[in-house]
């Protein structure tokens, strides 16, 4: 896994939930979540949930596709707390199980999980091959990895892009979709569908923006603080022109264990 800090301070968690509800720090919501999972039923399913963040996808994992079991696995204790929160209240913390991790080897046995699922987190992760090869082990044979990702192109960055990774201040290590592929392939898995969703996220952008920019600013300042507003207004304009531009797309992997 990554670093153990991204930036994650309660003002930006509260403004990503702000954006895209609650529980949820990237974009898309359960339509999102529903469109990773797509045709693979997780009935009764155990799941791993890399990077679960403050939980939102874990809740709709059990109530909506009917997991039996969710594991999330994150490194930052404050989301944790925040989503630990959220699971209580909803009334599944005997199904959702939150566990606060370190960087490096999954603290799990082989062949533990029927789904590993990941939404909008691996991007913090440097070594694709590593996190790829322990899924795969972690996976029960003919199991499912069904992840949403940052990804890019790839080319140096433009300005446009290092403005933005300078205002956003995380650590994000992009690959390119047909990178990504080729690693879940070499680690043993049978690639089902790697799907850009570009276009989708840049016309999402322009509503996100639009809601931002427009007379919700002032709600936003209520629930983050004028400075902290400023900043994700200025974040969510900068990455606009990266994503319009082509060189941040979110993308869904998806692969089978064979067995």
């Amino acid at each position: 896994m990554s670093k153990q800090h991204h930036g994650y301070d309660e003002a930006f968690m509260l403004g990503l939930e702000w954006m895209w509800g609650e529980g949820y720090l990237s974009p898309g919501g359960p339509a999102e979540v529903a469109k990773i999972v797509d045709d693979v039923s997780l009935r009764g399913c155990h799941v791993l949930d890399i990077g679960c963040g403050t939980g939102g996808a874990d809740i709709e994992l059990v109530n909506t596709h009917l997991a039996e079991r969710v594991t999330g696995i994150d490194v930052e204790a404050l989301l944790l707390e925040r989503g630990r929160k959220l699971v209580e209240q909803k009334g599944l913390s005997d199904r959702i199980d939150l566990q606060l991790v370190t960087p490096g080897v999954l603290p799990f046995d082989d062949d533990s999980f029927d789904v590993v699922f990941s939404k909008d987190s691996m991007i913090h992760i440097p070594d694709k091959q590593f996190i790829y090869t322990e899924i795969y082990r972690v996976l029960k044979p003919g199991g499912w990895v069904m992840v949403s990702d940052w990804l890019g192109v790839s080319s140096p960055p433009s300005d446009v892009m290092a403005k933005w990774l300078g205002l956003v201040g995380l650590d994000f290590i992009l690959e390119t979709i047909e990178h990504t592929s080729e690693v879940v392939t070499k680690c043993g898995f049978e690639l089902r569908d790697a799907v850009d969703r570009n276009q989708w996220y840049t016309e999402e952008m322009l509503k996100e923006l639009d809601s931002i920019g427009g007379k919700n600013f002032a709600a936003l300042v209520r629930a983050i603080g004028q400075d902290a507003a400023k900043q994700r207004l200025s974040s969510s304009t900068a990455k606009f022109e990266v994503v319009k531009g082509g060189e941040l797309r979110p993308s869904h992997i998806r692969a089978h264990k064979p067995g």
